[in-house]
């Protein structure tokens, strides 16, 4: 009862963070489907998806797993090791930041140099900083700080917000708006984040990090999420060839008016996804049920009436008169609605995965999964921007299936993960 004392209580601070910190990126990203022209637009939608598969390596090859430490260790030191993770995940940044530099080299003939070079540059930057920034809210989340992690976000809100106004005043081209201000916003709020959890580094001391050990765990997490996020970087590129850029531009600004649900998903998973991962770990399927559940229905609930409010064009709809490109074509906003929340109903579970110790299951379940986005987006020719959500669609259902599998055969099987031949790097106290 006092773990679910602590959810609720804790539940609020997450939900806030995520939303403050997914309406700072939201900011963002409207800068580059309303500020970019048609063409450009959907030239920004791609830089999206490889910002999206840059930031993965780092983060799952050695993040992640240094979380799933911390979820192991007592609470006052758990942030112990975060100054340690950040620097062991610089190469890897570094590394991520070169798929930025691929997208610009495959579109260098679909906008011009400026716009090209504006991205690429942008994007790099973005793709060292903001996963750094999201371990450390990350880190506060486990360490039972959610409304300092909430803190963290405002400054990125803040920062994000005045980059943008100082950035729109200027005669730079606006192609280094999007994420130049989101670079701008991520170093600041991580140089925040970072002070607010120094005192308790200093504190703590009993969670160490081996970069062998990291990467042995994380080795599996990145296959299993840099899978979905390279077959959706090609998916675009595909798309981009057989529909065109306009088409991909109205996909991108769906995805902006859909990106409330991804909003939600992130907030309960910053709360529940510590106790999920802690039930897989100690084969606590009860505490598994009762968590997946009540994430389901607030997931579920929350897309339905999403739905209602912004799926069609109608007097009380706010997000046609902010995003209008995203209802040129009809019924895209809903479906792409529909696409987020089946995506979202995975998250959860892909924690407790985690959690269970079974990395190079879940990196075999996205290989299997993964190319449903790259098979739809062939029939961008006749679907056009529908490619990308019914092709997410498509990856989210095989995805649900295959983790709701898994799981119901680690907790039957009863093998804890320290027993497992891959398991997360975690001493439980």
């Amino acid at each position: 009862m006092k773990g679910q004392g602590s959810v609720r209580r804790h539940l609020p601070a997450g939900v806030v963070d995520a939303a403050i910190a997914s309406i700072a990126s939201f900011g963002a990203g409207l800068t580059g489907v309303t500020l970019l022209s048609e063409t450009d637009r959907g030239v920004y939608g791609v830089f999206f998806t490889a910002f999206m598969l840059g930031g993965i390596i780092v983060s799952e090859l050695i993040y992640v797993p240094a979380q799933v430490v911390a979820v192991a260790a007592k609470r006052p030191a758990r942030l112990a090791s975060v100054s340690k993770a950040l620097r062991l995940g610089l190469l890897p940044s570094a590394i991520g930041a070169l798929v930025a530099l691929a997208a610009g080299i495959i579109l260098r003939d679909k906008a011009s140099t400026e716009t090209i070079v504006a991205l690429v540059l942008t994007t790099s930057i973005t793709i060292l900083f903001s996963p750094m920034q999201n371990h450390v809210r990350k880190m506060l989340h486990i360490a039972e700080r959610s409304w300092d992690a909430a803190k963290v976000s405002v400054v990125q809100l803040v920062v994000v917000a005045t980059a943008i106004v100082a950035l729109t005043t200027t005669s730079v081209h606006r192609a280094w708006i999007p994420f130049g201000s989101l670079a701008i916003a991520n170093s600041a709020s991580l140089a925040f984040g970072w002070i607010l959890a120094r005192a308790e580094q200093r504190a703590g001391g009993d969670v160490h990090l081996e970069w062998r050990k990291l990467v042995a765990s994380g080795k599996w997490l990145v296959l299993r999420a840099s899978l979905p996020a390279a077959f959706a970087f090609a998916a675009a590129n595909v798309l981009v060839q057989l529909a065109g850029l306009v088409a991909y531009g109205h996909a991108e600004a769906a995805r902006q008016v859909a990106q409330p649900i991804v909003v939600l998903a992130t907030g309960l998973v910053a709360v529940l996804g510590p106790h999920s991962m802690r039930a897989g770990m100690t084969l606590d399927s009860r505490t598994s049920w009762r968590t997946w559940r009540a994430y389901a229905l607030a997931i579920t609930g929350s897309g339905i009436a999403y739905v209602a409010l912004v799926g069609w064009s109608w007097a009380l709809n706010p997000m046609e008169r902010i995003v209008p490109a995203a209802y040129e074509v009809q019924w895209l906003v809903p479906v792409t609605v529909a696409a987020n929340v089946i995506s979202a109903l995975v998250m959860l579970l892909t924690s407790e995965i985690i959690g269970a110790g079974r990395t190079r299951l879940l990196a075999g379940l996205s290989a299997v999964t993964s190319p449903a986005l790259l098979i739809m987006s062939f029939t961008a020719g006749t679907t056009g921007a529908f490619a990308r959500p019914y092709g997410l669609i498509l990856e989210g259902l095989l995805r649900f299936t295959g983790a709701r599998f898994l799981l119901k055969h680690h907790y039957a099987e009863g093998i804890a993960p320290s027993e497992l031949d891959v398991a997360p790097p975690v001493v439980l106290p």
